[in-house]
């Protein structure tokens, strides 16, 4: 009943329904992931893959992408390689080095964090 409050949504509920069989269909598969170490791996590779989606990333090549940058990236700079930050982050590679399969990559330097707001004194 709340498309009646507000004429922007949709009478029905399709595409909740198919994207949540995707989960259903996949769960018998899911089952059998080997153990609870496998289990929780496959939980996030999953999210990752969710959390690209949701940021209009193809899962793929993010992965990808991610994958090659991953051995060169600083351990305490990885929130950078979230999908949400990733546009960003990738626009910052050398272009040369990134279209390599392989080799050493250069890291730009961490985007400094705005500065803070003081508020004004009255």
């Amino acid at each position: 009943m709340r498309f009646l409050d507000d004429g922007r949504l949709r009478p029905d509920n399709n595409a909740s329904e198919r994207e949540l069989r995707q989960i259903a269909v996949g769960r018998k598969a899911w089952l059998f992931v080997g153990s609870d170490d496998h289990a929780a791996s496959a939980g996030n590779l999953l999210s990752l893959i969710a959390s690209a989606r949701l940021h209009r990333l193809d899962p793929e090549e993010y992965l990808r992408d991610v994958f090659r940058v991953l051995p060169h990236w600083p351990k305490d700079r990885y929130l950078e390689l979230a999908p949400k930050y990733w546009p960003a982050t990738r626009a910052r590679l050398d272009a040369r080095q990134f279209a390599a399969e392989f080799g050493p990559l250069t890291i730009p330097e961490p985007i400094a964090p705005p500065a803070e707001q003081q508020p004004a004194s009255c």
